[in-house]
């Protein structure tokens, strides 16, 4: 997911970094206490915004945030936010072996969508809604049940896909939800370069590494 913002979406524009969040757990490298030394970039959740289009924000988080640092994070960052005319989206990802289904898992040949949403969202939806008994869990699950809550109008997009780290025909799956952004920053990149790509990827593979 946060290789496909910055390939698709980080690339085009002039971004402006408005905030950070950072939390400590025992998976996160940096100091284990607040101080002023900055933490890693992979250590940290960065917000962008376009000087052209103010109005949206862009959150990509590249850390793990433990179970109970859920609601501290969700509340940290959309408690900082005006909720009139608030609207989210959350695009995220998760292991292929994660899906429930009864047919056969080659019936949906990975990587593909699925959706869930607010009972307030009412645009259209860019992919089937998640069947029963799959459930969202972690981050995405904390985000969408905090705008339920607070009557948010909010859609997740989650990828199941069969890689370790995203690859570049993991990012195309994200493809469906790029007309959600494209009709609000009114420019994305619909096909990024060889390069972009390359580079995205190599990103999320030095931080899968279990030896870094």
């Amino acid at each position: 997911m946060s290789g496909f913002l910055s390939a698709f979406v980080l690339s085009t524009g002039n971004w402006d970094v408005v905030g950070t969040v950072t939390l400590w757990n025992e998976r996160t490298k940096g100091p284990s206490q607040v101080t002023n030394t900055q933490l890693p970039e992979e250590s940290r959740c960065v917000l962008y915004r376009q000087a052209a289009c103010p109005s949206v924000v862009i959150c990509q988080c590249t850390y793990y945030v433990a179970e109970d640092q859920l609601f501290q994070w969700t509340e940290k960052v959309l408690g900082s936010i005006q909720r009139r005319g608030l609207r989210v989206l959350v695009l995220s990802d998760c292991s292929v072996a994660e899906y429930k289904t009864s047919e056969c898992i080659t019936a949906s040949p990975s990587p593909f969508l699925r959706t869930l949403k607010t009972s307030e969202y009412r645009d259209a939806l860019r992919c089937p809604l998640m069947e029963q008994p799959n459930i969202l869990t972690g981050l995405p699950a904390a985000v969408l049940s905090h705008c339920q809550v607070h009557r948010i109008p909010a859609v997740v997009y989650q990828c199941y896909s069969d890689v370790a780290c995203p690859d570049s025909l993991t990012m195309e799956a994200y493809r469906p939800a790029l007309s959600c952004l494209s009709s609000k920053l009114g420019k994305v990149d619909y096909n990024p370069s060889t390069e972009v790509l390359r580079k995205v990827v190599r990103v999320s593979e030095a931080q899968s590494n279990l030896y870094t």
